[in-house]
C-alpha cells in the first residue's frame, strides 16, 4: 500500500510539473499574442519570416517553461527573456525594440507579481523559506492559481471592446509616456525582487497582507495612467474634430468664392463670344484681333491648370497655386501620381495644412528667396510626398509639435498634429527636417491599394 502511495505521488508530481510547464508555454504565447495585436505589421510579409517567428516563439516558450519548472518566480530570467524576445519580435515586425521590451516585460512582471501572494502564502503555511518553495517542485495551488490568471487574461482579451480599449491605451502609454512607463517597470521589477529577498528566512502573515495591498495599489496606478491617457486622447479627438470642421468650413467658403469667380468668367466669356461673332459677321477682323490681343494675358491666366488625372487633387493644387502665385512665391511642381490612400476630406486637410504652413514660412523670407517645391508620386504601391519651402529660421519645436508666430498658436499646433494623425491612421510615416534655409516634409504610405480598398 505504501509502495502504491509512493508511486502515485511520483506520478502526481510529474503530472503537475508537465501541466505547469504547459501553463508557462501558454503564458508566453499569450504575451506574444498581446504584443502582436499592438504591433501586427510584418517588416516584410513572407512565409519564411512567419515560420521563423513562430518557431522562435515556440522555442523561447519551451525555454521559459523549463526555467519555470525549477523556479516559480525568476526576476533575472524575466529580464533576459524580455530582451531576447523583443530582439526577435522587432526583427520580424515593424516595431522598435524598446517599445516591444516595455510591453513584454510589463506583462511578465505583472503576471509574476500576481503569483507572489501565492508564494508568500505557501511559505507561511509550510514555514519554509522562499528559496525552498520557489526552487522546489510545483504544487497544485500554484497550478490552479496560474490557470485562473491565464483564463482571466484570455477572458479579458475575448471581450473585443474592452481589449481594444486597453490595447490602444497601452500603445499610447508606451509611445507618449515612455519615461514614466520605464520608471514604473523598474519599480515593479525592484519590488518583485525585494519581495523575493525578504523571504529568505521566512514570511509572516503581515507580508502576505502587504503584498496583496501593494499589488492592488500598483494595478490601480496602472489603471489611472490608462484612464488618463484615454481622457487626453478623447480630448485630442474632440479638438481635432473641431479643427477639421473649421478647415472644412474654410475650404467650403473657398469653393464658393472660386465658383463665384468662375461664374463671372463664364458670364464674361459668353459676351466675348457674342462680340467676336459680331466682328466676324461684319468682317471687322482688325477689331477682333485687337480684342484678342488685349485679353490674351487674362485668357492665359485663366487656363493655368495642374493635371494629374485626379480631379480633387487637380482642383486643390490649382487653387493653392493661384494663392501662392498672388503672394509672389515661386511654386515648383513635380507630379507623377495616379492614386492616393486618403479620403478626399482628409487629403484636403493634410495638403492644405502643409501648403498653408509653407506659405507662412515663405512670407517671412526676403523677396526673391521665397520658394515652394512640391513633389507627389507613386512608387510601386507606395504614396510619397515631399514638400520643401524656404524658411528664414529654424522652427521652434516642443516634443512633436512645432510652434508658430501666429496669434492662434493652438490651432496651428493642432493642424500639424492632425496631419501626423492622418498619416499614421493609414500606416504611414511623416518626417520633418531643416537645413540650408529650407524646411522639408516627407510623407510615405505603403500599400496604397490596400488602404483605399
Amino acid at each position: 500500500m505504501a509502495l502504491c502511495q509512493e508511486y502515485f505521488n511520483e506520478w502526481w508530481i510529474m503530472i503537475l510539473q508537465i501541466y505547469y510547464a504547459l501553463l508557462q508555454v501558454a503564458e508566453v504565447l499569450l504575451g506574444a499574442w498581446i504584443l502582436h495585436n499592438i504591433y501586427p505589421e510584418f517588416r516584410k510579409d513572407s512565409r519564411w519570416r512567419r515560420g521563423v517567428f513562430i518557431l522562435s516563439c515556440l522555442a523561447l516558450s519551451i525555454i521559459y517553461a523549463g526555467n519555470a519548472r525549477d523556479s516559480f518566480i525568476s526576476t533575472i530570467f524575466i529580464l533576459l527573456f524580455s530582451v531576447l524576445f523583443s530582439v526577435i519580435y522587432c526583427c520580424c515586425f515593424k516595431a522598435g525594440f524598446f517599445r516591444c521590451f516595455l510591453v513584454e516585460i510589463l506583462y511578465l512582471i505583472s503576471m509574476s507579481l500576481l503569483k507572489l501572494p501565492v508564494l508568500i502564502l505557501e511559505c507561511i503555511v509550510s514555514g519554509k523559506s522562499v528559496s525552498e518553495i520557489n526552487r522546489g517542485g510545483r504544487t497544485m495551488t500554484e497550478c490552479v492559481w496560474c490557470t485562473i490568471l491565464i483564463l482571466s487574461v484570455m477572458y479579458a482579451a475575448k471581450r473585443k471592446k474592452f481589449f481594444d480599449y486597453y490595447k490602444r491605451s497601452v500603445k499610447l502609454l508606451v509611445h507618449q509616456e515612455t519615461g514614466l512607463i520605464l520608471t514604473l517597470t523598474g519599480i515593479l521589477w525592484f519590488l518583485l525582487g525585494y519581495g523575493m529577498r525578504i523571504g529568505k528566512t521566512r514570511f509572516y502573515t503581515l507580508d502576505f497582507i502587504f503584498s496583496v495591498v501593494l499589488i492592488f495599489g500598483i494595478f490601480l496606478c496602472l489603471h489611472y495612467l490608462i484612464l488618463r491617457v484615454a481622457y487626453h486622447e478623447a480630448q485630442l479627438d474632440k479638438d481635432c474634430l473641431e479643427i477639421s470642421q473649421e478647415m472644412l468650413r474654410k475650404q467650403n467658403s473657398e469653393l464658393h468664392e472660386m465658383y463665384r469667380k468662375n461664374s463671372g468668367h463664364l458670364h464674361k466669356h459668353r459676351h466675348t463670344i457674342e462680340y467676336l461673332y459680331y466682328c466676324m459677321r461684319q468682317k471687322k477682323y482688325k477689331e477682333a484681333e485687337e480684342f484678342l490681343l488685349k485679353n490674351c494675358s487674362e485668357l492665359k491666366k485663366g487656363n493655368q491648370r495642374v493635371w494629374t488625372g485626379l480631379p480633387f487633387l487637380d482642383f486643390l493644387i490649382n487653387y493653392k497655386k493661384q494663392m501662392i502665385d498672388e503672394k509672389g512665391i515661386v511654386f515648383r511642381l513635380e507630379l507623377d501620381v495616379y492614386e492616393y490612400p486618403f479620403e478626399e476630406s482628409e487629403f484636403g486637410i493634410l495638403l492644405g495644412n502643409l501648403l498653408d504652413n509653407a506659405v507662412e514660412a515663405c512670407e517671412k523670407c526676403k523677396p526673391g528667396e521665397r520658394e515652394i517645391y512640391l513633389k507627389i508620386w507613386n512608387l510601386r504601391n507606395m504614396f510619397l510626398l515631399k514638400l520643401i519651402n524656404s524658411s528664414s529660421k529654424i522652427p521652434e519645436r516642443r516634443g512633436e509639435q512645432f510652434l508658430t508666430d501666429k496669434a492662434d498658436k493652438y490651432a496651428h499646433g493642432m493642424g500639424v498634429k492632425q496631419v501626423r494623425r492622418i498619416v499614421e491612421k493609414y500606416g504611414g510615416d511623416i518626417s520633418f527636417r531643416y537645413g540650408g534655409g529650407h524646411f522639408e516634409t516627407n510623407i510615405i504610405v505603403s500599400d496604397v491599394k490596400e488602404d483605399k480598398g
